[in-house]
């Protein structure tokens, strides 16, 4: 059971100091940078840099202007000696043989009992701001065997999936494992819906007030596109046009806000201060509602308070420098290791078991169920169609009162395990290519990843979960073969998990490390966190602020069905035995 056992018995106390003690483990031992000096690339910074977010990321660090900005490499968590591509083994076991046996819901959705389906759109919408692999190369694919009629079989008996593009800032043959560009900002801002490129961000502003261009309270669509135009809009759904909708709407509130108080302020201030306080404040929202609902436990919500706030309790007045003993507004710590996300980062987020095949649309005011809607109806163009005829506020309803999906095996989308892509109408299945993912990029298997970040790994299937038939089932699939489990499959396999734990301690170990990381390493959430850069009514704002705050803030209509939802990610069921008990223990 590792980590957890520590704080299950101990109380708050010890599982606080042991919660700090491994995070200091992990950024001392587990960030790895994969350049070289005199490799990273040489750029300039414009003036305004000390002040604001530049649009592709450069400049945060003012002495390391390329750290974290679009176009550099992903880093690593774990030594670079294990994180070489193993050729040999790429296709053993036979990653579609997995996802059919292990993977694909084959008994309807398993429901997380203590989340809406916010959380599973929110985590998309944190994605996308953090990394995106770039285009794949389809020019000479992974070729994984399937079955005789396989819907998946491109036509030779196998289903081929595009290799995620090498980094063509290297040389073959340097002694190295492959490293692998993100092509979006590293940092904490709300790339996803500022773009990551100055073009991108400029086609995006009204030029007016500081605003973003809203036309009728919706996203404009892309040209020539039944998309909207924003930030980052690959794998849209409706989850996400909800998100990035609420979120434009919310930096044009806070241009509102800041014209009041500063009427001589240009354009160009009024957004870049608002895009500020607008990050910040999402990054609160991930920090402080977000994880502790799908890590609903006190212990842990303590720790992301602290990890914001501070260590002390809400009760104890703040005096002085008392106010600043959280990371916000402390010092920038990069560890000695150049900020970048990594690899293992992205290979724990694998979470699209979250996402439901089909979910209810409700009347905001009656409650009742009005229609039904599909993945692969609600998906790409269909997204703003099913907004269009039921409405932002009544969507945003629907999302509250239902339930995503638990990080289990057994729970994944059937859409996604049937995806059409773009090449000759073919589909693929996301579960196998999410296996497939992490092999090519150098993802050690389940128990050496778990060495590697300090946890022990399994000596039998029995050991990661109490249900014995379905360690079964995995040591059939794994050939009996403990060092073959792959990450995704061990994580999501996980039975020994923290009480109101909505993932197990293998993700939650690169969480521990990544979670304060983002902050640290982040002037503009340490440092430059002051009244100085973001204005003493920025700060305010996201002092005041949570999920809660923000739909209600836009949309007064849903103020009467929130009044009683403590964490906006909870689900919105005042009649849900669960969703009392919570309330009352957070009254206490």
């Amino acid at each position: 059971m590792g980590i957890y056992a520590k704080w299950w018995v101990f109380g708050p106390l010890i599982g606080l100091l042991s919660l700090v003690t491994t995070r200091c483990q992990l950024l001392e031992n587990n960030l790895f940078s994969t350049y070289n000096e005199g490799e990273w690339p040489e750029v300039t910074c414009p003036v305004d840099a000390k002040y604001y977010r530049t649009a592709d990321g450069r400049c945060n660090d003012l002495y390391k202007p390329a750290m974290g900005m679009a176009g550099v490499r992903m880093g690593r968590n774990i030594q670079p000696d294990y994180s070489w591509q193993d050729t040999g083994k790429l296709m053993t076991p036979n990653p579609r043989d997995i996802s059919k046996e292990l993977l694909t819901r084959n008994d309807g959705i398993k429901e997380v009992p203590f989340l809406n389906y916010t959380a599973a759109a929110w985590i998309q919408f944190m994605i996308h701001d953090w990394f995106e692999h770039g285009e794949r190369d389809h020019s000479d694919p992974l070729k994984v065997e399937v079955s005789p009629g396989d819907v998946h079989d491109s036509g030779d008996g196998h289903m081929n999936i595009g290799r995620t593009p090498a980094d063509p800032t290297r040389t073959d043959g340097d002694g190295r494992p492959a490293s692998f560009i993100n092509e979006n900002t590293a940092w904490w801002d709300a790339s996803q819906l500022y773009g990551s490129d100055q073009q991108t961000q400029d086609k995006l502003r009204s030029f007016s007030d500081g605003k973003m261009t809203i036309i009728n309270g919706r996203l404009p669509l892309d040209q020539g596109k039944d998309i909207p135009n924003t930030g980052f809009s690959k794998n849209w759904w409706v989850g996400l046009e909800l998100m990035h909708t609420i979120f434009v709407l919310e930096h044009n509130k806070i241009c509102d806000m800041l014209d009041d108080a500063y009427p001589d302020w240009s354009d160009e201030r009024l957004f870049q201060t608002a895009r500020l306080i607008n990050a910040a404040q999402i990054a609160k929202i991930h920090t402080v509602d977000w994880t502790p609902a799908i890590l609903n436990n006190n212990i842990l919500r303590q720790a992301m308070f602290a990890n914001w706030r501070g260590v002390l309790p809400s009760w104890i007045p703040r005096l002085g420098e008392a106010a600043t003993d959280g990371i916000m507004g402390g010092k920038t710590d990069l560890n000695d290791v150049p900020f970048s996300l990594t690899e293992e980062f992205t290979a724990v987020y694998r979470m699209h078991p979250l996402l439901r095949d089909e979910f209810p649309i409700r009347d905001y005011q009656s409650d009742s169920v009005v229609a039904g809607s599909k993945l692969n109806e609600h998906s790409f163009g269909g997204a703003g169609k099913v907004i269009d005829e039921f409405g932002m506020v009544n969507m945003i309803y629907s999302f509250g009162r239902t339930k995503p999906g638990l990080l289990e095996l057994n729970n994944f989308p059937d859409f996604l395990t049937n995806f059409p892509i773009e090449v000759q109408g073919q589909v693929v299945d996301l579960a196998a290519v999410d296996i497939i993912r992490d092999r090519e990029r150098g993802i050690p298997r389940y128990n050496e990843f778990r060495r590697q970040i300090g946890l022990e790994p399994i000596k039998d299937f029995t050991d990661i979960t109490p249900d014995t038939a379905l360690a079964e089932r995995i040591r059939d699939v794994y050939n009996n073969d403990v060092e073959s489990l792959d990450v995704m499959v061990g994580s999501f396999a996980e039975g020994y998990r923290a009480p109101g734990y909505g993932f197990g301690e293998t993700s939650f170990q690169i969480f521990i490390a990544m979670a304060s990381r983002r902050l640290l390493a982040d002037r503009f959430f340490t440092e430059d966190y002051t009244a100085e850069v973001y204005t003493q009514e920025g700060l305010d704002w996201i002092d005041a602020s949570n999920y809660h705050h923000v739909l209600v803030r836009n949309f007064p209509e849903l103020t009467n069905r929130l009044k009683n939802v403590e964490n906006a990610f909870f689900p919105w069921d005042e009649e849900n035995e669960w969703y009392e008990l919570k309330v009352r223990k957070l009254k206490k």
